[in-house]
């Protein structure tokens, strides 16, 4: 499954993942390179995100709906998150991690002074840094199960929710905030 000479060609492994993984390894189907798709990602997101009308910024498509930056932040922190898990996994640090409530970090994040371009270079930021620390990583690294939220993981299957769950909340952004806007995305 994986390359001996190159240890990110390879997808991820569901039997070593939550359940919720599935949907977002769905995502990324057609690619086999760790490295490669969150490069991919990284620069259609980036250019995704440099192309949303500002007026849509502070748009909610419904009630209790997070904000057009409220979803870019998320998926930001959520990678953050995921980078910590993926560094501690990757060190073989077999301490079981907690989950964290995405609900909560949204009621307490500074969304109303932030703009879609300081959203956006953070996103960069953020997704460099993902990239730096997976390729500091060998194949048993990768590859090393570890525990969060009650469920086995690696840094490898992170990897690969991180691409997939940036395409998901990128594709709602297009279904539910850009519906009445001139925007062709």
């Amino acid at each position: 499954m994986m390359s001996e000479q190159d240890p990110f060609t390879g997808r991820p492994n569901p039997e070593f993942s939550p359940a919720y993984a599935k949907y977002y390894f769905d995502r990324t189907i057609g690619q086999d390179h760790l490295i490669h798709a969150l490069e991919k990602d990284l620069n259609e997101t980036a250019a995704f995100i440099a192309g949303l009308p500002p007026s849509k910024a502070d748009f909610q498509y419904a009630d209790e709906k997070w904000t057009l930056k409220g979803v870019i932040l998320h998926f930001i922190e959520t990678e953050r998150i995921f980078q910590y898990r993926a560094l501690r996994f990757s060190r073989k640090d077999k301490t079981p991690l907690d989950g964290f409530d995405e609900g909560w970090y949204a009621q307490h994040n500074n969304t109303d002074q932030r703009s879609l371009e300081d959203l956006r270079s953070e996103f960069i930021d953020v997704r460099k840094a993902s990239i730096s620390l997976f390729k500091g990583m060998t194949t048993a690294m990768l590859d090393s199960i570890g525990t969060a939220n009650h469920s086995p993981n690696t840094p490898r299957n992170l990897g690969w929710i991180m691409v997939g769950h940036v395409i998901h909340h990128c594709n709602i952004i297009k279904e539910r905030y850009l519906v009445d806007t001139d925007e062709a995305f």
